[in-house]
């Protein structure tokens, strides 16, 4: 079986109904479908980050909040592709610790799923990997830029 379609829903409504058709070889089947219900209730969200801006080193704890997660279901976290690895979760957060991200330039992404419920709805909230200007790293262990000196500032 395979499936085909989505249906997006242009609706401010907590909850949405839609029935799905069936065809077979090309035949719409006549038989009753049970509708597919969306309901907000059902999922998560995030409302919030203690951070959104972690060291391309990583090691750094982040907690996400939000409504509907979970205590006891697999949660995984991952930021720009690189697994946060999860500590704690409850009803309402998130703690995990990030990976290191050399650096590539890239648009950031946040994804949280949590097993059993699906995808978290992040909201275009993102976590971002930065090059601390107060870390001896970012400029080589060597001395930090003295005023009046020119630094390069990638975008991002």
């Amino acid at each position: 079986m395979r499936l085909f379609g989505i249906e997006s829903i242009d609706s401010d409504a907590s909850t949405y109904s839609c029935t799905p058709k069936l065809k077979l070889q090309g035949t719409a089947d006549t038989s009753a479908l049970s509708p597919v219900i969306y309901d907000a209730a059902f999922t998560p969200v995030l409302t919030g980050m203690s951070t959104r801006f972690g060291s391309v080193l990583g090691n750094e704890p982040v907690e996400f909040t939000g409504t509907g997660f979970s205590s006891s279901a697999t949660t995984t976290v991952k930021i720009d592709n690189r697994n946060c690895i999860v500590s704690a979760t409850t009803t309402t957060s998130i703690k995990c610790t990030t990976s290191n991200k050399p650096y590539k330039k890239d648009e950031p992404t946040l994804v949280i799923y949590i097993e059993g419920k699906g995808y978290v709805a992040t909201k275009g909230k993102v976590f971002r990997y930065v090059s601390k200007w107060s870390s001896a790293q970012t400029w080589g262990y060597d001395l930090s830029p003295q005023e009046g000196e020119m630094v390069n500032i990638p975008k991002g």
